[in-house]
């Protein structure tokens, strides 16, 4: 198994890595899906691959992966784009799931945690500006997972300040479906291995 996320079995095919699969598969996703998602994104990091599940998930990604049917030249030239998976950064929403929101309900939450973030780090830009600019280079990872219960968001958001991540806590209005002052959201902004110190151990929504 090499460094650099391509590795290859005996007769040189490509092979996803399967402690990869096993995250991904941890998360919900199945694994026909995880292996796609691994080959289109160079076999490097869960986190990216669950980002290209998301993004295409018009595709039947539950079938078989046919690796001859799989476009080896463009998974090479997506390889192309990617660098060490220390330098990747990602944006991580946790949904409060006590609160039982609607579909609508949970995107407008996600929505205002992530411009609550985004300002943040725009009135912080001498400490966070070159998280944001490599995060906006190399594809504005964003994942949402599933949280308990506003003690477990609080939790979490307090672990993420003592790790010196950007984080934003969302507290509903109360104009619709849940009571005022609700905590709906954490979203929380820094690099995958940092910010899975904090949620790594959560499921996808």
């Amino acid at each position: 198994m090499s460094d650099d996320g391509a590795t290859a079995g005996a007769d040189g095919d490509w092979v996803p890595k399967e402690e990869l699969i096993q995250l991904l598969t941890n998360m919900g996703v199945s694994r026909n899906a995880a292996i796609k998602a691994l080959f289109h994104t160079g076999n490097y990091s869960a986190d990216l691959a669950a980002a290209w599940i998301f993004e295409n998930q018009d595709q039947d990604l539950d079938a078989p992966f046919d690796f001859e049917e799989g476009s080896s030249d463009s998974s090479e030239d997506e390889i192309g784009d990617y660098i060490a998976e220390g330098d990747f950064h990602k944006m991580v929403f946790v949904v409060n799931s006590e609160l039982n929101m609607g579909v609508g309900k949970v995107a407008a939450q996600v929505a205002h945690a992530a411009l609550g973030i985004h300002r943040f780090i725009l009135d912080n830009q001498q400490k966070f500006g070159e998280m944001l600019l490599h995060w906006e280079q190399y594809g504005e990872t964003k994942i949402v997972l599933k949280g308990t219960n506003k003690d477990e968001l609080i939790a979490l958001a307090v672990k993420a300040e003592a790790l010196g991540l950007p984080n934003y806590i969302v507290q509903d209005a109360g104009r619709t479906q849940i009571a005022s002052g609700s905590v709906t959201v954490l979203g929380i902004f820094g690099k995958i291995k940092d910010i899975d110190q904090v949620t790594g151990q959560l499921k996808l929504l």
